[in-house]
């Protein structure tokens, strides 16, 4: 009975000096417990990487006064941005100026039924990818116009030739991130089923099948997270209803 006692005393030793080795091999402030992590908390070394913002991102002004510019009514904030994008593209050779190239402005109230509906409130224009002297398209204008345009906050794509309907003329769409005057219909281009943030061109489909942005993914600047607008792209998409629609399935989103 002795012996037993000897060797049960013996393995107990050993066993707390292993343990005590095992302890002394954590990281310093480390615990071997099960709540060695407290929830929500990350574990030690582990860092969330911030968001590296493109360069040019600048949050425009929450001014919604009315204006005219170039035959369009605007918001003041559609405007700022809007000559935010021209320093951009202007500093990177573009030659378009984006104010002469006005198209439509915003608040048109349904006066082309092409535009179904995107350009009913604020938020909203479109540019003449065109040529002022021969009214030739200028195709290597547009990509550097799309950028900065983004980049300034602007949700934008080239409409083609007939994109819309037969013959529809050239020329680029751009609807303005976080505006509070925005149409249903302009909405549901930033993130309903066929919008901007969900990585789709906007348009919507009679098959209710979205159709991906030719011109790459959403520019996510900080100012957009900070109001709840970030990127969608493999989120789970809303209910296809005509149009998209600005409202999430609930419990499906991520």
């Amino acid at each position: 009975m002795r012996r037993m006692l000897v060797v049960l005393a013996l393995a107990g030793m050993v066993l707390v000096a292993a343990l005590a080795l095992s302890l002394s091999a954590l990281p310093p402030g480390a615990s071997a417990g099960l709540d060695a992590t407290p929830p929500g908390t990350l574990p030690p070394g582990i860092t969330v990487t911030p968001l590296i913002e493109p360069e040019g991102c600048l949050e425009p002004p929450d001014d919604y006064t009315r204006v005219w510019v170039n035959g369009g009514q605007f918001n003041v904030r559609t405007v700022a941005m809007l000559d935010h994008a021209q320093s951009l593209y202007a500093a990177q050779g573009g030659i378009i100026d984006l104010r002469w190239a006005i198209t439509q402005g915003s608040y048109t109230g349904g006066a082309l039924a092409a535009s179904f509906g995107t350009h009913d409130g604020g938020g909203a224009v479109d540019l003449s990818v065109r040529s002022y002297v021969d009214w030739s398209v200028l195709y290597d204008e547009i990509e550097p116009m799309i950028h900065a345009l983004r980049v300034a906050g602007f949700a934008a794509w080239l409409r083609d030739t007939g994109d819309l309907y037969p013959d529809s003329p050239i020329h680029i769409h751009a609807i303005a991130v976080g505006d509070a005057d925005l149409s249903e219909m302009a909405r549901s281009q930033i993130d309903g089923t066929f919008g901007y943030l969900r990585g789709y061109d906007g348009l919507p489909r009679v098959d209710g099948v979205p159709v991906v942005d030719r011109h790459g993914g959403p520019v996510i600047c900080q100012w957009m997270i900070d109001r709840g607008l970030v990127d969608m792209r493999g989120w789970a998409n809303p209910l296809p209803t005509p149009g998209g629609t600005a409202l999430p399935v609930p419990d499906e989103i991520p």
